[in-house]
């Protein structure tokens, strides 16, 4: 298989959980503050401390899914075919004499 293919593979894993890591930080927020979370850039109402917990917490949840999604896509990519996904080949160790 080709660059092509592992590209279509990891991007089966990435768009459903980061929707899922968005749906579930956003859920999580509503459940914990009772109110919608300042999810626009320029949502002038919501004060410094509300959107800079909303941007590391919904940062850290997305950082988590694409490692997952990586991560899930490159053992789904080794069982498939075997190898290594292109451009994640391991280089074998130099010999020291």
């Amino acid at each position: 298989m080709s660059k092509l293919g592992w590209k279509v593979t990891a991007l089966a894993f990435a768009l459903p959980l980061g929707f899922a890591a968005r749906k579930a930080v956003a859920a999580g927020w509503r459940a914990v503050r009772h109110e919608d979370p300042p999810e626009h850039h320029n949502d002038f109402e919501a004060g410094w401390g509300e959107t800079l917990v909303w941007a590391a917490v919904s940062g850290v949840a997305i950082a988590a899914a694409e490692l997952v999604a990586a991560r899930g896509a490159a053992v789904v990519w080794r069982s498939l075919t075997g190898n290594e996904p292109p451009g994640h080949e391991h280089e074998p160790a130099e010999i020291e004499a």
